[in-house]
């Protein structure tokens, strides 16, 4: 199972560092006042270790779980030259690294921009993990429908920059009606949302559905 459609070649590691790091790290930095200090942390699809460093200033430690190769090595080298050394970086799919692990054995887990990459078929199994290996699962991607606006238009051209199959994981997405209802079908529900960057982002606290009472 491939846990992410793949971008363009060119676009991981230090091109996608250099062009997007920079507007995602104040969103990073809100994402981090979800954490608590003294936690232990599961950042799926670390991609180039931006948001595992911002958390590891306050968390006693940070699992970063990337897919892409590329990514996952510029996330060590980074990680080095900044002497974090609470972050481990796993080059994996997240689905399968995680089936091992205990239930319950983070604090918290985010999915940055992540889930709206992945292929239909591996959105609910790494939501699955992703919820069962975390007490709490922070979850950040695209509003849907996208705005009408700058906003809106800036992330549209991002999506088909990134290249065919990447936008097409992004057009899947798009027709599920986003997180939501993605995480629906995966027993989860969003308790506490926050609307962010001219309406075209949206942050999700994900929980599992209590079982439902019959008769």
């Amino acid at each position: 199972m491939k846990g992410r459609a793949p971008r363009s070649k060119i676009y991981d590691g230090s091109v996608y560092a250099f062009l997007l790091d920079p507007w995602l790290t104040p969103l990073h930095r809100i994402v981090a006042g979800y954490v608590p200090a003294d936690s232990t942390v599961l950042d799926v699809g670390c991609g180039t270790g931006n948001l595992s460093s911002i958390m590891a200033e306050k968390a006693a430690q940070v699992v970063g779980i990337e897919l892409s190769p590329a990514m996952a090595d510029y996330a060590r080298r980074r990680l080095t030259a900044e002497n974090t050394s609470n972050v481990t970086i796993e080059n994996a799919d997240a689905a399968v690294f995680l089936a091992d692990r205990p239930t319950g054995s983070f604090d918290v887990a985010t999915m940055v921009l992540a889930l709206h990459e992945m292929p239909t078929d591996a959105r609910i199994p790494v939501l699955h993990e992703a919820a069962r290996v975390a007490k709490r699962l922070i979850v950040v991607d695209f509003r849907i429908p996208l705005p009408r606006n700058w906003a809106g238009f800036r992330n549209r051209l991002a999506e088909i920059a990134a290249g065919a199959e990447h936008y097409r994981a992004f057009r899947d997405f798009n027709r599920l009606g986003g997180t939501s209802h993605i995480a629906a079908s995966a027993g989860l529900r969003c308790r506490r949302r926050h609307v962010l960057d001219g309406d075209s982002l949206e942050i999700c606290e994900l929980r599992r559905e209590p079982p439902s009472r019959s008769g």
